[in-house]
């Protein structure tokens, strides 16, 4: 069975517009290549009840939750609080991290430093020879820092972890209209109901006017379904296909 998944992105700086969200694109192309279906993306405040709130009904609803941001020195990084409070447990200093963080900062360690330290009671620490500062694992949420960089460093250590099989990229581009051809394309949809495929128009471009994507796990009918869509739509309104 095909693993699911929820990302929650925490901060108000994505929300106000101040910076551009790229972790959780990131994080879905990554799951794409583990398996891992996306079923939900959520971006909330640095408020501690709403974070508290969002991962306990995504820990709930999805196998895994990957939760970015919120967790550095600052008055607005309460991701560890809130996912604390919604678990009713406490926020404890991890000794690891705190000789991670005394080792690397030395006499400037302050209280505000070793506040990155804490984790939830219960929570693990998943280590690797990539990283400096490990991730932190609580029940079925990984808690990854907001910092692109350090976001992508510590996602790429969890290929050891998911190992099913990918989902495979089918894309065949039209010249028509999407209304030309809709009719032809849900008579295959409906054959093909363990394929994504979904339909992208697009506008000024010469060379197709629609990208149709199929996608699946499963080879063999990835590639059934893809035979069953060029004879459907025939080839001459069949621009190219990659497969």
């Amino acid at each position: 069975m095909i693993k699911t998944c929820g990302i929650i992105r925490i901060g108000d700086e994505i929300l106000s517009g101040k910076v551009r969200e790229s972790n959780a694109y990131y994080i879905t192309q990554k799951c794409r290549n583990y398996g891992i279906d996306v079923k939900r993306i959520l971006i909330i405040s640095d408020i501690i009840d709403e974070i508290g709130a969002a991962v306990k009904d995504f820990s709930q609803r999805f196998d895994y939750v990957f939760t970015s941001g919120g967790i550095g020195p600052t008055h607005d990084d309460v991701t560890i609080a809130g996912i604390s409070s919604a678990f009713n447990v406490k926020p404890v200093i991890n000794e690891l991290l705190k000789d991670v963080i005394t080792q690397k900062m030395g006499d400037r360690t302050t209280p505000e430093a070793l506040k990155m330290a804490e984790i939830p009671e219960g929570a693990i620490l998943i280590t690797d020879e990539t990283l400096t500062f490990p991730l932190i694992q609580f029940k079925n949420i990984y808690i990854f820092p907001g910092v692109p960089d350090y976001m992508r460093m510590k996602f790429d250590v969890l290929k050891k972890t998911f190992s099913g099989p990918p989902f495979i990229l089918k894309k065949v581009f039209v010249n028509q209209f999407e209304s030309e051809f809709a009719s032809i394309l849900n008579e295959v949809v409906s054959r093909h109901k363990q394929i994504k495929i979904g339909s992208y128009p697009t506008i000024n471009n010469e060379e197709y006017r629609v990208m149709l994507t199929l996608e699946s796990i499963d080879i063999n009918e990835l590639n059934a379904s893809l035979i069953d869509l060029k004879v459907s739509l025939t080839d001459r309104r069949i621009v190219k296909i990659i497969e």
